[in-house]
């Protein structure tokens, strides 16, 4: 992989309930400051919202960067971007959406009565149903066999979430809706989906993108953007960041 400097620093935020580490394979490459942020205790138990996540980390981190976010972790910076252009030069959702859940005119999220089984599931049995969601990210995915031996490891850490607070960011999901966020930022937007996502299936026609926003589906890709698919979602990232390294934004 092959980025200029110009690139500058960027900001990586991890998804609801897991470790941002977990997307090692796509910031590595990175030839500047690389900030890490995982949706922990430590961050979740001072912020109320996904706005308040993105606020504190504004404040961490004012300087011009690029911010990338995978899953919930798209909305925080999705946020950040709407709140504080000046900090952030540039944008790339991972498996990221504008709204979680499904209803009235958005048939893409997951639908509320399994949403809600899932919730009750979480606060009866955190492990069990933590571990579930891991799983249900490379459910579909063309890869799913070798990420399956790949997320061993993770399974065997367990969560290192608190209860209280995966319950927390949990109703996040349930509220947030962004869509007419998304639809105005005005920074440059690199969307990476997955083809295969069962988490948040495709919603890329329910939203009137800017002349800024690009869209990847990366076939066979399920939630998941590591693993089997980390060079595809890289050389996405490459060819978006392009023109930030050529000095063209």
């Amino acid at each position: 992989m092959s980025f200029s400097p110009r690139a500058g620093r960027l900001v990586v935020v991890g998804g609801w309930g897991v470790p941002v580490e977990m997307l090692a394979e796509l910031y590595e490459f990175w030839p500047g400051p690389v900030e890490l942020v995982s949706l922990d205790d430590g961050l979740l138990a001072r912020c109320d919202s996904v706005s308040e996540v993105a606020d504190a980390l504004l404040s961490r981190y004012p300087e011009p960067s690029v911010w990338m976010g995978w899953s919930l972790g798209a909305q925080v910076v999705m946020a950040a971007a709407c709140r504080n252009a000046g900090a952030v030069s540039a944008v790339i959702t991972l498996a990221g959406f504008p709204r979680f859940l499904a209803g009235e005119h958005w048939p893409h999220g997951m639908s509320v009565d399994q949403f809600e089984a899932f919730s009750r599931g979480v606060d009866r049995q955190r492990e069990g149903y933590w571990q579930r969601f891991l799983l249900l990210m490379i459910k579909g995915s063309a890869g799913a066999r070798a990420d399956r031996r790949w997320l061993k490891g993770w399974l065997s850490k367990g969560s290192q979430v608190s209860q209280e607070n995966l319950v927390k960011s949990l109703k996040w999901l349930r509220y947030t809706d962004q869509r007419a966020l998304w639809a105005r930022v005005s920074r440059p937007v690199l969307h990476i989906t997955g083809g295969c996502d069962q988490v948040t299936p495709g919603w890329s026609d329910g939203i009137e993108a800017t002349p800024k926003t690009r869209e990847v589906v990366v076939p066979g890709m399920a939630h998941y953007p590591g693993g089997a698919f980390a060079a595809d979602c890289r050389k996405a990232i490459e060819t978006f960041l392009q023109p930030l390294a050529k000095g063209a934004w």
